[in-house]
């Protein structure tokens, strides 16, 4: 048996709190699966692309890897994963956002970063999410931490170790920990190639950004049994059965916070004698602090709810006036593109993916406005309001290219595409533009 202490060696780490029958079951059952597994760690310091790796267990002698094919493991590092194996989907999301804050608490210096694991075949059927965790030289002690951290969870946790074994190349070591660390399995670890459909754009759909109203009230059903908000949010949905629209036109306003949003819908408003909605409307609102603070599966399926049940009203008061809408699905989507997608905006999905498209169930805007202006002048604008600002709004500030991505995916959006405007100049030349652009499009 090999030492739980030894850095030099790959480990495995299944940890499953039940009686060590049900443990050592579900231990061989894991080993089986993992010879068919990928495993994907969004891009980092170390990466610039997604980094992709598998194990080796048959075939031909495995081409030897060193730590110049793994960047994390250079100058002799020893690295992790961990992973949260498939269950309930609002439990397990829970489970990911308290694990991730206490990896980060109790490993200060590490990278932490996001992991897939999946079968190529059956990628939504077998994806599990985790963590790639890249500790600093000096934390000697990072094994015995992990395992502090994961004995206080009651859930399936995969834990991985990376680094060069006794043997030429990379390892992974299969153990189990039932009180102390029991080797299981051992296995070469091979770099590979990408697939051509990256799995964490293919994760998004459904997770992330919702394409119809039942997946997303199927998450917050499920939420319901934690955040009681969730079954409020429901009952609004039946208050708001979907109306047919009005002749007049529906126009949307996006753009990243301090664009000049608020000021151009008021006036907008005023100019057209519309109706001005935002996004997520009034009957939910106040409910959204509760949700920002909950994972992103359950907060982004929060706010698709919320559109649909705006719709209702958007089309309610488009059979008298134009419309005006603060965000709608665009911001909705936006947001989420860009922070499920690490890395620059090379990663992104590419034009006319489908991740761009807008569901088919709800309200059709006839116009979207996207207003741009450079970092300096939105930044100037924020700190001049001195209003609270979301946890997205603060990463907007401090992330230069989470801002472009955000961005950039706007511009990708379909079916309605974004007209875009820059509202870098006078609110009133801005808003002259706005009304060209209205009139051309909407004929008013």
């Amino acid at each position: 048996m090999l030492g739980w202490r030894r850095h030099r060696f790959v480990l495995q780490l299944y940890f499953h709190i039940k009686s060590g029958l049900t443990n050592s079951r579900r231990m061989a059952g894991s080993s089986t699966d993992l010879k068919t597994q990928m495993f994907a760690v969004e891009p980092n310091s170390y990466s610039l692309s997604p980094f992709y790796f598998r194990t080796y267990n048959c075939g031909p002698q495995a081409p030897s890897m060193t730590p110049n094919d793994w960047p994390m493991l250079a100058q002799g590092r020893l690295s992790f994963s961990v992973c949260i194996t498939k269950g309930h989907r609002v439990k397990t999301a829970r489970l990911h956002k308290s694990l991730g804050q206490q990896l980060s608490q109790q490993l200060p210096g590490s990278e932490i970063l996001r992991l897939i694991s999946y079968r190529p075949n059956d990628l939504h059927g077998s994806l599990e999410k985790g963590f790639f965790i890249v500790p600093p030289l000096c934390c000697l002690d990072a094994q015995r931490r992990l395992c502090d951290i994961l004995g206080e969870y009651r859930q399936d946790i995969q834990l991985c170790s990376y680094s060069e074994g006794e043997e030429p190349g990379i390892w992974q070591y299969l153990w189990e920990v039932n009180g102390e660390a029991k080797e299981v399995a051992r296995s070469p670890v091979l770099r590979v190639d990408g697939p051509m459909s990256s799995p964490f754009v293919d994760s998004i759909k459904g997770s992330a950004v919702f394409y119809s109203l039942e997946d997303a009230c199927s998450i917050l059903k499920e939420s319901s049994a934690f955040i009681p908000e969730a079954q409020k949010v429901l009952a609004s949905v039946e208050q708001h059965r979907v109306l047919e629209r009005g002749p007049s036109p529906i126009i949307v306003i996006e753009g990243l916070d301090a664009t000049g949003k608020s000021t151009l819908t008021e006036s907008l408003k005023t100019h057209l004698e519309a109706e001005l909605l935002k996004s997520p409307p009034d009957s939910i609102s106040h409910w959204r602090t509760i949700f920002d603070s909950e994972p992103s599966l359950i907060k982004r399926a929060y706010y698709a709810v919320g559109n649909y049940i705006g719709a209702t009203e958007i089309a309610k008061k488009s059979k008298t006036s134009p419309v005006i809408v603060d965000r709608f699905w665009h911001s909705t989507a936006a947001y989420a593109i860009a922070t499920e997608m690490g890395g620059g905006i090379h990663n992104l999905p590419d034009h006319h993916h489908d991740v761009y498209r807008w569901p088919e169930d709800l309200l059709r805007p006839d116009l979207v406005i996207l207003l741009t202006v450079c970092d300096e002048e939105r930044i100037r604008r924020i700190r001049k309001r001195g209003l609270q600002e979301t946890k997205e709004e603060k990463e907007l500030e401090a992330n230069s290219m989470f801002r472009q991505k955000v961005e950039e995916v706007y511009k990708r959006m379909e079916d309605p595409s974004c007209v875009i405007i820059d509202a870098s100049p006078s609110m009133e030349m801005v808003l002259q533009e706005a009304l060209s652009v209205i009139k051309k499009k909407c004929d008013i």
